[in-house]
């Protein structure tokens, strides 16, 4: 049995590794675009890679997802963040749980996690390609041909983890998958104010920020940059309101308590 696997990042290695430990006659390789891998690990957690969580009860955890929670209630009843913490430990990497209950590795370096993945997929023979972008893909009898800039490949199963391609998502929309129109969301505010020039990199443990005219409002740590705000207080702000910020079209005001 062989199966490909579209994109070099979290997803793509997690799913390669489960594939091959539970499957050890597969041959799995995975297929990434650009020359890196692994680069948005790299950077999660201001580099420490915040892993997981440690709320391991589906019902508390999918209150922190702004949208689809009743689907994620399903998935994290078959593989929870508890069972991530013993997916993590089972290969040498200890975790450790922060006051706000996120998780990071003990190394507090996402360098661990990187090398977790990548050498746990090496054990299990997952062949990695890269400077490889798919250009299309389209079954052909029971096999899969992917069609990339660094030739075509075949295999039995196909597995997209890619994350964000608008280019993707038309191609699955011809094999029947309904696809949510995106907006963007986690993104910092860009803010032209005279009241916060010269205070970049001022940060508060604890601000309360509101949009004005909307019912978002959110308490956290609070950063200014040369651009703007940014911290977990604004990017929560901006998951929970993605919608409602691309309504209008990104033009609001708000309120900061920084106190």
């Amino acid at each position: 049995m062989k199966i490909l696997i579209i994109g070099g990042g979290a997803a793509g290695f997690f799913a390669a590794i489960n594939i091959a430990e539970k499957n050890p006659d597969y041959k799995v390789t995975i297929l990434e675009k650009s020359n890196k891998l692994l680069s948005k690990v790299r950077v999660s957690g201001g580099g420490r890679c915040n892993v997981t969580n440690a709320r391991s009860n589906p019902s508390e955890l999918v209150k922190f997802y702004p949208r689809g929670q009743k689907k994620l209630h399903t998935l994290f009843k078959v593989f929870s963040t508890s069972d991530m913490v013993d997916w993590l430990a089972a290969k040498g990497v200890q975790t450790k749980a922060e006051t706000d209950l996120r998780m990071f590795p003990k190394s507090d370096t996402s360098q661990t996690i990187i090398d977790c993945f990548q050498d746990t997929a090496k054990k299990h023979k997952v062949e990695v390609l890269t400077n490889c972008a798919m250009n299309s893909f389209y079954q052909k009898g029971e096999k899969w041909v992917v069609e990339t800039s660094n030739g075509v490949h075949k295999s039995d199963k196909l597995v997209i983890a890619t994350g964000s391609s608008p280019s993707l998502w038309k191609s699955l929309e011809k094999f029947g998958f309904e696809i949510e129109p995106p907006v963007p969301s986690l993104f910092t505010f860009n803010i032209s104010d005279q009241r916060i020039r010269g205070l970049q990199g001022l940060s508060f443990d604890s601000a309360t920020v509101k949009i004005t005219g909307t019912k978002l409002v959110d308490i956290g740590p609070l950063l200014i940059t040369h651009w703007g705000l940014s911290g977990p207080a604004i990017l929560k702000l901006c998951a929970w309101g993605a919608r409602e910020l691309q309504e209008v079209n990104y033009r609001f005001d708000i309120l900061v308590n920084y106190l």
